[in-house]
């Protein structure tokens, strides 16, 4: 957009002798601003302006900075990282709110527990990678006791029986020392959370989609674990 000062934005006469250059002569007719105002780079960019498209994106009014010519109302202030985030993270977060008037008592039962059993009594290995495996027998539960009208998320996280660090050692795994402080660990969230406490209780619930990595820096939602070996 244009806003011509003809004041300004005339040439200067060709019939002049004066050995400084006049302001005008400075001035580019096609600019869209004047001398005495800097712009802004919202009233230059449109998507630093208000969005139809995105409504989550509105704001009240007055939130933000003015634009440099309110009158016209080109653009608003910057925004800031919050101002992106609040509208999206605020639905979750209402979510995982505790409910008034909940009465559950959330109960977790394994499945498959014998299957469990065995391979705990052979002492099963797993080969942890980088790129995630995995777990076999794969993890399910029959959960009850939850309000069937509140809304739940389920999270699986893994823990360390012990501070050991261990080594195999003629044919069986002993215990070499103290392990290394633990990192952070990363929940896993299942992927059909949340659901109302009746989806949860009328089939089993199960994890198979659920992969175990080495990799802490890992930005696929797997469970990170720390290898102590």
């Amino acid at each position: 957009m244009i806003f011509p000062v003809p004041s300004l934005l005339h040439p200067p006469s060709s019939s002049s002798s004066s050995s400084f250059s006049s302001p005008s002569s400075a001035l580019d007719p096609r600019m869209a601003f004047t001398p005495f105002l800097f712009p802004r780079a919202a009233d230059c960019s449109p998507l630093l302006g208000p969005s139809a498209f995105m409504p989550s994106l509105a704001f009240h009014p007055g939130a933000l900075n003015h634009t440099m010519l309110p009158k016209l109302g080109l653009g608003r202030g910057p925004m800031t990282p919050a101002d992106f985030l609040g509208a999206h993270v605020d639905p979750f977060r209402r979510s995982m709110e505790p409910e008034p008037d909940v009465q559950d008592d959330p109960k977790v039962e394994l499945e498959s527990k014998d299957l469990w059993d065995q391979f705990h009594g052979f002492g099963t290995e797993m080969v942890i990678t980088k790129s995630g495996r995995r777990m076999f027998p794969p993890f399910k539960v029959k959960v009850t006791g939850l309000d069937k009208k509140s809304k739940y998320i389920l999270l699986m996280d893994i823990v360390s029986v012990d501070d050991c660090r261990y080594k195999f050692h003629n044919g069986k795994w002993m215990v070499a020392g103290k392990a290394d402080p633990e990192m952070p660990r990363r929940l896993y969230i299942h992927p059909d959370s949340p659901c109302t406490g009746e989806q949860w209780m009328q089939k089993v619930v199960t994890f198979h989609k659920l992969k175990l990595s080495n990799n802490i820096s890992d930005k696929h939602g797997f469970v990170s674990i720390p290898v102590r070996c």
